[in-house]
């Protein structure tokens, strides 16, 4: 019976092996799923964002109905109110990212990630070289940010240094109400500072699932063989 032992548990690693495999594809296909409505959403038409155009989404439906679609703002920046998102990297450059609520023309305001700075420590930036019109037209890409946690209590001076931009966490320190989302800009107007990045717009690719899943895969054929070679190892000689 001990030899038949180092069959069956070849058998059930195989077997745990075999579906972790198939949870990756599982996981691969939701990734495409997902891919492909982010991009049917980058190809929709612009979108006029408004305190009137966000009441009529946020009552009919949700902001995640917008998330990836293009959107367009003019209003004028509130540059007493700018936050540095901190901790960033983009193309392995340690950086920031500026936000400055633009103020609409009928009250509220949408939080512009106006670009991206390189900055050593991912913290320090000179915003007063970033300094742009106030009036301006945003061009940009709209995202649904969410926090992973509660930030910590904002600083009582402006501008204030964070980790994340997500709307519905930092309403409570505005003035005025803020839209649902954060506009990406993706279009630099003239006037925009020259040391002002472009922030990329999100990577959606297809992610590491199929490699893992021919990982587990392999896996499974090398218990089976491993144990079927044990086995004979110690089937007695006649």
């Amino acid at each position: 019976m001990r030899r038949y032992s180092v069959l069956i548990i070849g058998v059930v690693v195989a077997a745990v092996c075999v579906r972790l495999g198939f949870w990756q594809l599982s996981r691969l296909r939701q990734r495409l799923a997902f891919r492909a409505r982010v991009e049917a959403r980058m190809r929709q038409p612009t979108f006029e964002v408004t305190s009137r155009s966000a009441l009529a989404v946020t009552t009919f439906g949700s902001a995640d109905s917008l998330d990836y679609n293009p959107g367009v703002a003019r209003g004028v920046f509130d540059f007493e109110h700018q936050m540095v998102l901190i901790g960033r990297s983009v193309d392995g450059v340690p950086a920031v990212y500026v936000v400055t609520p633009l103020h609409l023309f009928a009250g509220a305001a949408v939080l512009v990630e106006r670009g991206w700075v390189p900055s050593p420590d991912a913290y320090s930036v000179n915003l007063d070289s970033l300094a742009e019109p106030d009036t301006a037209e945003v061009k940009g890409l709209l995202l649904t940010v969410t926090a992973a946690q509660p930030p910590t209590t904002l600083d009582t001076t402006w501008p204030v240094h964070i980790a994340s931009d997500d709307p519905s966490r930092l309403a409570m320190s505005f003035p005025y109400p803020l839209l649902p989302w954060v506009l990406r800009r993706t279009e630099a107007p003239p006037g925009v500072p020259a040391g002002l990045r472009l922030i990329p717009a999100p990577v959606i690719d297809n992610g590491p699932h199929l490699s893992y899943a021919i990982q587990w895969f392999s896996f499974a054929v090398i218990a089976v063989v491993g144990s079927l070679i044990l086995y004979r190892k110690t089937v007695p000689k006649t």
